[in-house]
């Protein structure tokens, strides 16, 4: 059986928010990577450092990150762990430039803003890997179960398939599995099942995503917007961008890329339907030709594929001529396009602007 079908919740409603209380309990041995920035510890000690926050959502409390010292905490996750349960006012958790340790934030610990330094700078890094004693779930490097959470200028990374030379397994940088979560100017990076988008509201602007296989995956209701999706596999094999898990008509999840860049060496499909009614739409993207022709599969719904809303509008590359397209590709226009590519199939209550 496939190990995500244990992942995806019965649905209930237009929101699924059934989180799971714990992971498989498993002995997991993986490797940390530290690496401290002086600059950052540097910024965190003097008194001129500023933030970027809307004026209209007050931040209650500041906690900051450095490893060596001059912040309240040297890692990330004390932090976390100092965040009381069922707090309900923003925390902003400031992370020091440098690599960092695994991740996870309980259902519980609403209201963070997780802040780095820039995605190029703060990156949060582990090394592991699935395999007979270390379940998938458990190799991501960041775990989000909690509701109301931002991340800004930030990476994610599971470095297991780098260098090259490593067998290529399942390795995931994050799971997203809480409702109303934001990420902004954030990267992440693995090479298979590189984010698990698996359940709740979620929008990812500006952020820059790799991996070669399934590397967005999951039940998400998400807006991807101005991001790039970059296929890292290796020429001659094919890959896929998404595998969305949408598994009935009830089920209002569903993936949006809105004025994004396809790209990268790797050749890859759009997208194959992890659940048989998935549902993803590119709109007004840019494709280069490592998007195959075909775009689509049905992967295991083949003779189902009526079901399945696999769209494209208004996009643009070499990549994008739809005319040797899967003939099972939905046409959508008007209200049956804007309801889609709109924010509020993500935003309809507002959320996105009650956050810092």
């Amino acid at each position: 059986m496939d190990w995500r079908s244990r992942l995806i919740p019965s649905f209930t409603g237009e929101t699924s928010q059934q989180h799971p209380s714990r992971w498989d309990e498993e002995t997991v041995t993986m490797e940390c990577i530290f690496l401290v920035s002086t600059l950052g510890v540097a910024l965190l000690m003097g008194s001129s450092l500023t933030f970027s926050v809307s004026a209209s959502v007050f931040v209650a409390s500041s906690i900051f990150v450095a490893k060596s010292g001059g912040g309240n905490f040297s890692t990330i996750q004390e932090a976390i762990d100092a965040v009381p349960y069922n707090n309900n006012q923003w925390t902003r958790i400031h992370v020091a430039a440098g690599r960092r340790e695994k991740v996870a934030i309980p259902r519980g610990k609403e209201f963070i803003m997780l802040e780095g330094e820039g995605s190029d700078k703060t990156s949060i890094e582990w090394v592991a890997h699935a395999s007979a004693t270390v379940s998938v779930p458990d190799t991501a490097t960041f775990t989000l179960l909690a509701d109301n959470f931002v991340a800004k200028r930030i990476a994610i990374k599971n470095v297991y398939n780098s260098p090259e030379g490593y067998p290529s397994a399942q390795a995931l940088a994050a799971i997203i599995w809480g409702d109303k979560a934001a990420f902004y100017d954030c990267s992440f990076i693995s090479y298979q099942d590189t984010l698990c988008d698996m359940d709740g509201h979620h929008y990812f602007s500006n952020c820059y995503i790799e991996g070669a296989v399934d590397f967005i995956f999951g039940r998400g209701r998400s807006m991807y917007e101005g991001c790039t999706l970059y296929a890292s596999g290796h020429p001659s094999s094919v890959g896929w961008l998404t595998a969305q898990g949408r598994n009935s008509s009830k089920d209002m999840s569903g993936f949006v890329f809105n004025h994004c860049t396809v790209t990268g060496p790797g050749k890859t499909y759009l997208g194959r339907a992890w659940g048989a009614f998935a549902r993803v739409i590119f709109y007004q993207t840019y494709m280069s030709d490592n998007v195959v022709p075909e775009g689509w599969q049905a992967w295991d719904n083949e003779g189902h594929q009526a079901q399945i809303i696999y769209a494209e509008s208004e996009c643009t590359g070499p990549g994008s001529d739809t005319s040797k397209r899967v003939p099972w590709e939905k046409k959508l226009s008007g209200h049956n396009l804007e309801k889609y590519v709109s924010l509020r199939f993500v935003n309809r209550d507002g959320w996105l602007n009650q956050q810092p």
